[in-house]
């Protein structure tokens, strides 16, 4: 195997760690409930304490790795994740699960931005597509995981092992690449910290570059989060609303690898991301109108993940390599505003519709303009080369 293989599987290890603890506040909610005594405005805000330290850490952390280098970020931000997961098994209150659950999301945080950078760098004019389908598609195996392990680790021993498992699935990460990464060859030893490197142009191809994927994501979370609601007041059980939403979580782990091997093998990248968008936007509205949803469930599934490879790469082929580490702090701040405000204000909206359709509504039109922003990327991005 060669070694950018090799490394790619151990950074991947370390993002399944994070996959695998962001769930584990879902997956335990009730014991949680009933332990420390929170309801679930509460443990909505703990499941968005993983995400929301994005929006200030994000920019920091990749200039952070820039200064002191990413591997040594990468294993401080997986300790992040084992303290905090430790010390949530030991909250006793909602105030202390809070500052655990910060501690943690601030770790993952700095993993989420430096190992796509990680993975450009050594993946740089070869297997990119198809390398960052890889690494992005072990979020979601993470969150599989968890959903297979930690409900019934919680019942039969306690919520607390199911945290403290997250502790040591992120220690497995951190041996992971202790031991499997070494920087790619040719990557400058030393990096720009400075934003004001960025000419305006620099600046304006960073952020059109990174609204495909911040508009695809929203779009995903909005869909997951808001679709149980939408099948229930449909008439189905909780359960089978679960259900349903879970095959398209199944399927989009299976799609984004299918998306990647293609465009690695055959190109055509533009068109496959026409095509997948415009594919989600109709399965999503045909969902909305119809009362046989399973159809139309699988076909947003299928297309779904398709696009993921090639809609990450974008930055990566704009941001000049000396300047990544910033150029992709940059990224990750507009990919985690929008993760953290798409869900408010789909609920604004269905509340004050008064319609569970809205939210599918909105992500229906965050998948439109995925599509509008990816054009203008295009238009950019040859220039910018």
């Amino acid at each position: 195997m060669e070694k950018r293989w090799r490394v790619l599987a151990a950074l991947s290890v370390a993002r399944i760690s994070m996959g695998f603890q962001f769930q584990t506040v879902p997956a335990t909610a009730p014991l949680l409930s009933d332990s420390l005594g929170i309801n679930q405005a509460q443990i909505g805000w703990l499941v968005g304490l993983y995400l929301l330290p994005g929006i200030v850490f994000a920019l920091p952390g990749g200039m952070l790795g820039a200064r002191f280098g990413d591997k040594r970020m990468v294993l401080l931000g997986l300790t992040l994740m084992v303290l905090g997961g430790a010390s949530f098994a030991l909250a006793g209150n909602m105030h202390q699960a809070v500052i655990a659950r910060t501690t943690m999301g601030v770790g993952a945080v700095v993993l989420n931005v430096l190992l796509v950078k990680m993975v450009t760098d050594w993946f740089d004019g070869k297997e990119m597509v198809l390398a960052m389908s890889i690494l992005m598609n072990a979020w979601p195996i993470g969150i599989g995981l968890a959903l297979v392990t930690q409900g019934a680790l919680a019942q039969s021993v306690s919520w607390q092992a199911a945290f403290a498992a997250t502790a040591v699935l992120s220690v497995l990460g951190m041996l992971g690449v202790s031991l499997g990464y070494q920087p790619a060859p040719g990557t400058p030893a030393t990096q720009r910290v400075d934003l004001r490197a960025f000419s305006q142009r620099q600046w304006g191809v960073i952020v059109i570059h990174s609204l495909p994927w911040m508009l695809y994501n929203a779009a995903y979370v909005v869909a997951v989060a808001f679709l149980p609601v939408f099948f229930v007041q449909a008439g189905m059980s909780l359960a089978a609303a679960g259900g349903f939403t879970a095959i398209n979580t199944v399927l989009a782990i299976i799609s984004v690898q299918a998306g990647g091997l293609f465009v690695q093998r055959y190109g055509y990248a533009t068109p496959v991301v026409y095509l997948s968008l415009a594919g989600m936007a109709l399965s999503l509205t045909g969902l909305v109108n119809t009362s046989a949803p399973l159809p139309w469930i699988i076909a947003a599934g299928l297309c779904g993940g398709v696009p993921a490879g090639v809609l990450v790469s974008l930055p990566g082929a704009v941001i000049p390599a000396a300047s990544r580490a910033a150029g992709m702090g940059v990224f990750y701040v507009i990919f985690y505003a929008g993760m953290a405000f798409a869900p408010p204000l789909a609920g604004l909206l269905a509340l004050s519709s008064g319609s569970s359709a809205a939210p599918v509504w909105l992500a229906i039109a965050c998948i439109v303009l995925c599509a509008a922003t990816y054009c203008a990327a295009q238009r950019l991005q040859k220039p910018a080369q």
